[in-house]
């Protein structure tokens, strides 16, 4: 019996529940996150609105927020098959093809994460070497970037992992 999308999502074996443990732990702080910055976004329109006096610099917070929290929801994302896929040129091609194509992208996929981390922990350093700031609230910008190298690193990690399990499906 073949597999459903949600089945292959979820690993069984221990490499798989870790990389969805600790992803789903990015998820919820990334969630918690963003749901901080809609109520101080909140508050700050409305104290723009009643008060004419909105939360300084709540655009720069907004900002890193939710860089921070789009680089927290991408292993799991990933983990869970919720990538954009398009089906358009492979819907017809059997299951074999499809994993194949599914573990060859799983694999461009982690070399660019693993890129990505890896330029992120030098553009950090500079940031953090040369004190880049935020314009309004001067706060240093290099702190995003230790959760950004964390997330790839992860997501580099979860596209082996899944493509791994993908070339393992092409061969049964």
């Amino acid at each position: 019996m073949a597999e459903t999308q949600t089945e292959r999502a979820r690993p069984a074996d221990p490499v798989g529940r870790a990389l969805h443990f600790f992803s789903y732990l990015l998820v919820l702080v990334g969630g918690f996150l963003m749901s901080a910055l809609t109520v101080m976004t909140v508050v700050s329109v409305m104290g723009r609105y009643l008060f004419n006096s909105p939360i300084q610099g709540d655009y720069e917070l907004v900002t890193m927020g939710t860089a921070i929290s789009v680089f927290l929801f991408l292993p799991y994302c990933h983990l869970r098959r919720g990538n954009v896929v398009v089906d358009l040129f492979l819907s017809w091609a059997p299951r074999k093809v499809q994993s194949f194509f599914d573990a060859a992208s799983g694999l461009l996929l982690a070399a660019i994460a693993g890129i990505l981390a890896w330029r992120m922990i030098h553009g950090g350093l500079d940031m953090h070497q040369y004190g880049e700031v935020s314009y309004i609230l001067a706060l240093p910008v290099w702190p995003v970037f230790p959760f950004a190298v964390l997330a790839l690193g992860l997501l580099s990690a979860a596209c082996l992992y899944t493509a791994i399990r993908d070339f393992r499906e092409m061969a049964r």
